[in-house]
């Protein structure tokens, strides 16, 4: 089973405290660290669909980013071996059919950095984000979404309106 997160639950079980099994999706969000959630989930099939049908439009506007947009970035599926994790990726550039861009997260595959260029195709894409300052809001960005479907409603509420964030839940 596939995972959309940066450990695979094998690694999730070995390496992560006791302690990190009863931290929320903010506490995780703060450490830059992994959150658990199978791409099979019905959510995160929604929201990776929700994303698929909006490519094309926000790849056009990450090329030519309209006024008092910003932090434009694509969620890519990085493999090694067996092991997959979901990553953010920002500074995009087409080349071709290739696009490129810089790994935002913190992997726990061995293969990237943080910070380091990467190139992938867009059907590795499966999410997408950029904020609008003039609405103050994010765009996109439904994973994020998705994995809020595991926290209590008051806690996904209050992610939502602190980060401008729009989920249908």
């Amino acid at each position: 089973m596939q995972r959309l997160c940066m450990l695979s639950i094998v690694l999730s079980v070995l390496l992560l405290p006791p302690s990190a099994f009863s931290q929320s999706f903010t506490d995780k969000a703060k450490k830059d660290s992994a959150v658990d959630m199978s791409d099979e989930d019905p959510a995160m099939q929604k929201a990776m669909e929700r994303a698929r049908v909006g490519l094309d439009d926000f790849l056009r506007k990450a090329g030519s980013p309209p006024p008092d947009t910003d932090q434009y970035s694509v969620k890519v599926r990085v493999s090694e071996g067996h092991s997959h994790e979901y990553l953010w990726v920002s500074n995009l550039k087409v080349q071709g059919d290739l696009w490129s861009g810089r790994i935002d997260n913190l992997p726990m595959i061995r293969s990237v950095k943080k910070g380091q260029s990467y190139s992938f195709a867009k059907t590795e894409i499966v999410d997408w984000t950029y904020i609008d300052k003039s609405k103050k809001k994010v765009v996109g960005n439904f994973t994020t979404c998705a994995l809020l479907t595991k926290e209590p409603p008051g806690v996904a509420e209050s992610i939502q309106k602190q980060y401008g964030l729009e989920c249908d839940r």
